[in-house]
């Protein structure tokens, strides 16, 4: 357990720092939940004939791919982040649970995970139909929304404006933190990439390339759930704070 968790707010470096340990320490269990997850979609993304695509439609055939890199981590990949987070906060609080349980918890919060991302997928297009500007805002406002649904029993515009509550007031810092944390991500990417590089045109190697990209970005994600727990927990002792403050104190009683 963290014991700093619910009392000072986490510098990038703190936030790195227990994200590593955190992975390390739970590396067993996050192993067996990403390899449930990742490796039938990579299985099945062995098969998306992408040099064809590429071939025949240039760049809107790589667009096409990643579109089905997108729905599939959409659809699929989520049940990995919900049940991550909950294995993380568990551990975190003194309360671990097995990855079976986090793993069940997520399922039972798929349905709601996926229908809150719709919504915020509408809303950030609706803004950005307007300006860009704006559906950069929202979208780093709502980029919580997935830790909300799975921790927090919320969904759809409640689980959206929880995120929008966590991240308002500190925009940039958020903004910096994710940047910071997924080019760190890229950086490890390129390298496993760069590894298999040389390595002969196979789709077993293709899928374990993948699967060990996945593993490594878990590391990341798992910084990025402490990052929410942290500012989640921040949250919720200065608002406890405010209604401490404004409550009318308590008289003795008179006589």
């Amino acid at each position: 357990m963290d014991k700093d968790i619910n009392l000072t707010r986490y510098g990038l470096g703190r936030v790195i720092a227990v994200g590593w340990e955190q992975y390390r320490s739970h590396f067993r269990s996050i192993l067996a939940i990403f390899l449930i997850v990742y490796i039938p979609i990579n299985i099945g993304l062995s098969f998306v004939p992408t040099d064809y695509l590429i071939e025949q439609h240039g760049l809107r055939g790589l667009k096409i791919y990643m579109k089905i890199i997108q729905l599939t981590e959409f659809f699929i990949g989520v049940l990995a982040t919900m049940s991550l987070a909950k294995l993380i906060e568990g551990s975190m609080l003194g309360q671990p649970i097995t990855w079976q349980q986090s793993f069940r918890h997520a399922l039972s919060r798929w349905g709601a995970s996926v229908g809150t991302g719709l919504l915020a997928g509408l809303i950030i297009l609706g803004m950005c139909l307007l300006l860009i500007v704006p559906g950069i805002i929202w979208g780093l406002y709502y980029s919580l929304f997935i830790y909300v649904v799975a921790l927090r029993g919320l969904s759809g515009k409640q689980a959206l404006d929880y995120s929008k509550a966590i991240v308002k007031g500190q925009w940039w810092r958020v903004f910096g933190y994710l940047l910071v944390i997924n080019l760190l991500e890229a950086v490890a990417g390129v390298i496993v990439v760069a590894l298999f590089w040389f390595t002969p045109d196979n789709k077993m190697l293709s899928i374990a390339s993948d699967t060990l990209i996945d593993l490594i970005s878990a590391l990341f994600l798992t910084m990025t759930i402490v990052f929410f727990l942290n500012n989640d927990s921040m949250r919720i002792s200065s608002e406890l704070k405010k209604q401490i403050s404004t409550e009318p104190p308590v008289l003795p009683p008179q006589g």
